[in-house]
């Protein structure tokens, strides 16, 4: 049998495809936002790449971060703990912002370094330990993008700029305050001015009057 997911995917095409065929005029404006809608639920295909084990794998996550059983299993799998093999859910506000990265930058596949981390030296307060962190990387894409695009669209979240090792941790902390930092010569570097930047307003658009207006 089908996973859940991959059955509402395939339906929801299916659905769309009938309707254009029978439909010789443009679709009512109600039926566009009703296809729409059903698009922005439908589970999204997340193209991975495990860079310590050189493993390719796609999962489907919703717009809540949820998956179907199998595939949950899988992502369990997939980022588990390097050292210990040892595995856990993986939070779902973390899922549903890397769903959220895989549309943003459709066709491209995330690299993911580290998501699960419980070996001896992990940091007791390390939000890899509770399985709401991901190390990652975009080829072809610029990690300053990246981390610009995460900090601005969310909050309660963890967001470091890694440009020596190539990759963007992003985390979830619902009981913490936004923590943003680049790390550099071995340091955290706190509140560091890109981040001021990114969620800076954008100015005000002038509109030039027109002579003796």
């Amino acid at each position: 049998m089908l996973p859940l997911l991959i059955k509402a995917r395939l339906m929801t095409t299916a659905m769309a495809g009938w309707t254009a065929a029978a439909a010789p005029v443009p679709l009512p404006t109600g039926q566009v936002a009703l296809m729409h809608e059903a698009r922005s639920v439908a589970p999204v295909p997340v193209p991975l790449y495990d860079e310590n084990l050189h493993v390719f794998a796609t999962v489907e996550i919703d717009h809540l971060g949820n998956s179907d059983e199998e595939t949950t299993k899988e992502i369990r799998h997939l980022f588990r703990c390097r050292v210990t093999n040892r595995e856990r859910p993986i939070a779902r506000k973390s899922l549903l912002m890397l769903k959220d990265v895989a549309e943003q930058y459709e066709g491209r596949t995330i690299e993911f370094v580290s998501v699960y981390r419980v070996q001896r030296g992990e940091s007791i307060t390390s939000p890899h330990r509770d399985g709401r962190a991901i190390d990652f990387r975009i080829r072809g894409v610029q990690l300053r993008t990246i981390r610009d695009y995460l900090w601005r669209k969310y909050t309660e979240v963890g967001i470091g700029w890694y440009p020596s090792e190539q990759f963007i941790h992003m985390d979830t902390r619902p009981t913490l305050h936004d923590t943003a930092w680049t790390f550099l010569k071995g340091k955290n570097r706190y509140k560091p001015y890109w981040s001021e930047l990114a969620r800076k307003p954008p100015p005000p658009v002038v509109h030039a009057r027109r002579p003796g207006a």
